[in-house]
């Protein structure tokens, strides 16, 4: 990757870092003062993460793009494990309703995050390689969906659809820019559709959210209560110092 623009990228990043940080204290600094008696108590925490993340960028800096190209298919298997080993009781740690955590003291590591890049390096590799099959579906885009709908499925069964609404999106992104025939795209959507549809179905919560987007003053107090207060936030508008 060119230099310049890998520059550029860890510029943005820090930009929008640091106005992350701001509107943590903005929107916490109050609140963080009653219960802890400090209110840079969240900012704290996301300083510390800020940290540890630069350290992991100059760390993963060292490691050869090639690393990742000749070793995408290894990479890929032991996340696919750790999908199926967070799926264990005991092992995997439940949050918000979804077992897809490992929890190490005070913190928490998902491993459908580190999923997510695996997927893309891995269907980027065999992309790459396969330009000649990429306009038959059966030899050029059959085995990497079928890699997809593996991935997917697990991350289901944690369940967390918004991860792999994210996966899947990705993938299909990269094969449009390969070339594949756009009919396969509107064939594809067509069963998408449908698939969310029973997913939502399946799911109440899922409706819930959908319904609450739209309405949320239906349920104050539970499923709308995150978009009437940013509705007060914007509402009074300004920073809080």
């Amino acid at each position: 990757m060119n230099k310049n623009l890998g520059k550029y990228l860890l510029f943005v990043s820090l930009i929008l870092i640091i106005f992350g940080i701001i509107m943590i204290y903005s929107s916490s600094s109050i609140w963080a003062n009653y219960k802890f008696n400090d209110p840079f108590k969240y900012v704290k925490h996301q300083l510390l993460f800020f940290l540890i993340g630069l350290f992991l960028i100059f760390l993963l800096n060292k490691i050869k793009i090639s690393f990742y190209y000749k070793n995408s298919s290894k990479i890929f298997f032991v996340c696919i494990i750790l999908l199926i080993i967070v799926l264990i009781p005991g092992i995997g740690s439940v949050r918000n309703g979804s077992r897809s955590w490992f929890s190490i003291g005070p913190f928490g590591i998902q491993p459908s995050e580190f999923t997510k890049i695996s997927i893309i390096i891995l269907t980027s590799k065999y992309l790459s390689n396969s330009n000649k099959f990429i306009k038959n579906l059966k030899k050029g885009v059959i085995p990497i969906l079928a890699v997809l709908f593996l991935t997917f499925g697990l991350i289901m069964l944690e369940p967390d659809f918004g991860t792999g609404m994210i996966i899947v999106v990705s993938v299909l992104a990269l094969l449009f820019i390969a070339g594949v025939n756009i009919k396969f795209f509107l064939g594809l959507g067509l069963l998408g559709v449908i698939g969310i549809t029973i997913l939502i179905i399946i799911a109440p919560y899922r409706m819930d959210r959908i319904t609450s987007f739209l309405n949320p003053w239906s349920d104050p107090l539970g499923t709308g209560f995150q978009i009437i207060q940013s509705l007060y936030a914007i509402g009074p508008g300004g920073l809080c110092f």
